[in-house]
C-alpha cells in the first residue's frame, strides 16, 4: 500500500511545494509515522524525490510537506538535486489500479477483479452494470476518479507608507489572515515585499507535451485559454518542451456545455479556391496565392498539425463550405444510432486522419476501435488493435466487400456511417492482425476509383440511413 493518498502542488513566487497526504490506512497512529519519518529522514526523501521525477519533472519543486489531515509531520527541503530533473525512476507498479481498462478476449469481470483487486460489485457499481456480461472492447472504470489539485497565491507588493492594516481592509481580509499567509509573526513590512492577499485552489490534471504540441493547441483541446495556462504554470513565454508537464486546470460542467448558438453554415465556395498538387503543403499554398498560413488553416477548417491531401479542393479567399448538425459532447456513451452527416459539408472537418474513435455495430452493439489512416472522398481506417480485429471479425464472419451499418461514436457524437468489411491497400498499423485498412461511408461519401461499382456505393448509403433509424 502506498505511504500517500494524495498529493497537491502549492505555488510560491519562484517554484513549488509539494504537499502529500498520508495515507491513513498504512500507519495506526500518527506518532508511529512521526517515528518513521525521524529514524528514515534519508529513504523518506528519496521516495519523495522519485514522486517529483515521476510526476513532476519539469516543475521546480523546492520542497515537500508530510501532512496527516491538517497536520503536519514534517518538512523535507529538497535542494537543486530534486528540481527541474528528467525521471530516472518510478514508483508505479502494475499493482496499481489504472483509472480506465479496455477488456480484451478471454476477459470476464472476476478474472479482471482479480487482476487488479477490484471487488466485482465494485466493478459493476462504477460502470452501472446490471448484470456480469462484458465484451471485447468495452471500456471500464476501475476506481473513482481523483483529482488533482494545485494551490497559488495572490500577491501584492508592499508601497511605501503601507501597513498590515491597510494592506487588510485593501482585499477584504483580516491582519491575522494575511499574517497566517506570509508566516509572519510581526507587524513589520517593507517597500518592495511580496505578500500573499488570497489562496487559491484549482482542481484539474496534469497534461504531459507531446511532439508537435503548442499552448494555443493543448488550450485548444482542454477548452481553455493559453494565458491560464501560463499563469497557473508559472509560464513567462509560449515556449513549450515535450516531456514537460502542464497543469490544466477543470472546467465547470456549464463551461463545457456545446455552444447554444450554432456556427453560421457556410454554402458556397469562395472566389478563389484550388486544388491540391503532389507535394504540396499549407505553407507553400499560402506563398503561392500571397496569403497566410493561418488563412489557410482557418478557411479549412485546419488544425496545425494537418497536411493536404493531393486532389483534394480547399478554399483561398474565404471559408470552405461547411455546416454543423452535430455538436461535441451533445451525446454521453456510443449508442446504435446516429445522425447523419455530410462528409464533404461536415464529415471530413470531424473525422481526420490520426483520430481513434469508437466504431458501434448497428446490429449487435458491439463496439470496437479505429484510427483514421486518411482519406478524402470518404474515410479509411484500420482496427487499432489485434483485439479490436477480432471484433470487427466476428461481425462480418469472412472479409467480405458487403458493408454493415455502423454507428462512429467521436468526442461525445453518434454519426451514422457504413463500413466495408474488406481489408485492402495500404496500412499505417502493422499488429492489429490484419493487412491493409477498410472503406468507412458517410453521407454522400465517394469512391477513390471510378471503377467502383454503383451497387457498392449504394449499399453504404442504405446502411447510413439504417444507422440513422430511418
Amino acid at each position: 500500500m502506498s505511504i500517500f493518498r494524495g498529493y497537491n502542488l502549492e505555488r510560491h513566487t519562484d517554484d513549488y511545494v509539494l504537499i502529500l497526504y498520508v495515507n491513513t490506512n498504512s500507519v495506526e497512529l500518527s506518532t508511529e509515522l512521526g517515528e518513521i519519518i525521524k529514524k528514515n529522514s534519508q529513504d523518506l526523501k528519496e521516495y519523495v524525490q522519485k514522486i517529483i521525477e515521476d510526476k513532476f519533472p519539469n516543475i521546480k519543486i523546492s520542497s515537500a510537506k508530510i501532512m496527516l489531515g491538517t497536520m503536519l509531520l514534517a518538512t523535507i527541503p529538497l535542494g537543486m538535486d530534486a528540481l527541474g530533473t528528467k525521471a530516472k525512476a518510478s514508483i508505479t507498479t502494475s499493482q496499481q489500479i489504472p483509472e480506465f481498462y479496455t477488456v480484451k478476449s478471454g476477459d470476464t469481470l472476476w478474472k479482471i477483479s482479480q487482476t487488479f483487486g477490484v471487488s466485482i460489485d465494485k466493478i459493476k457499481s462504477l460502470n452501472d452494470l446490471k448484470t456480469d456480461t462484458i465484451y471485447v472492447g468495452q471500456t471500464l472504470r476501475l476506481r473513482e476518479e481523483i483529482k488533482e489539485s494545485l494551490t497559488y497565491y495572490d500577491t501584492y507588493t508592499v508601497k511605501s507608507g503601507d501597513t498590515l492594516w491597510k494592506i487588510a481592509q485593501t482585499f477584504g481580509i483580516s491582519v491575522s489572515q494575511l499574517k497566517t499567509l506570509n508566516n509572519m509573526t510581526t507587524d513589520t513590512i517593507y517597500p518592495g515585499q511580496i505578500l500573499k492577499v488570497k489562496e487559491n485552489i484549482v482542481y484539474g490534471s496534469f497534461y504531459t507535451v507531446k511532439s508537435g504540441d503548442t499552448l494555443w493547441k493543448i488550450a485548444q483541446s482542454f477548452m481553455v485559454s493559453v494565458d491560464e495556462i501560463k499563469r497557473l504554470n508559472n509560464l513567462t513565454t509560449d515556449i513549450i518542451n515535450v516531456g514537460q508537464r502542464l497543469f490544466i486546470p477543470e472546467k465547470n460542467v456549464e463551461e463545457v456545455k456545446p455552444p447554444t448558438i450554432t456556427p453560421t453554415p457556410v454554402y458556397e465556395w469562395p472566389a478563389v479556391t484550388y486544388v491540391v498538387q503532389p507535394g504540396d503543403t499549407v505553407y507553400s499554398v499560402a506563398k503561392k496565392f500571397n496569403t497566410t498560413v493561418d488563412n489557410i488553416l482557418r478557411y479549412n477548417y485546419m488544425s496545425p498539425d494537418d497536411w493536404l491531401d493531393a486532389g483534394d479542393k480547399i478554399a483561398i479567399s474565404g471559408y470552405a463550405p461547411r455546416v454543423y448538425t452535430v455538436t461535441p459532447g451533445e451525446a454521453t456513451y456510443p449508442s446504435t444510432r446516429g445522425k447523419i452527416v455530410d462528409w464533404f459539408l461536415e464529415g471530413q472537418y470531424i473525422i481526420k486522419r490520426g483520430d481513434i474513435f469508437t466504431i458501434v455495430d448497428v446490429q449487435t452493439g458491439k463496439q470496437f476501435k479505429v484510427k483514421m489512416m486518411g482519406g478524402y472522398n470518404h474515410s479509411d481506417v484500420e482496427p487499432l488493435t489485434v483485439e479490436d480485429t477480432e471484433v470487427m471479425r466476428s461481425l462480418f464472419g469472412t472479409w467480405q466487400w458487403n458493408p454493415r451499418p455502423v454507428v462512429i461514436y467521436k468526442d461525445g457524437m453518434n454519426i451514422a456511417a457504413s463500413l466495408s468489411g474488406m481489408p485492402h491497400s495500404a496500412q499505417t498499423i502493422t499488429n492489429n492482425g490484419v493487412t491493409g485498412h477498410f472503406d468507412l461511408y458517410l453521407k454522400n461519401s465517394l469512391p477513390h476509383s471510378q471503377d467502383t461499382s454503383n451497387e457498392y456505393v449504394e449499399a453504404h448509403y442504405r446502411n447510413i440511413n439504417t444507422a440513422a433509424g430511418l
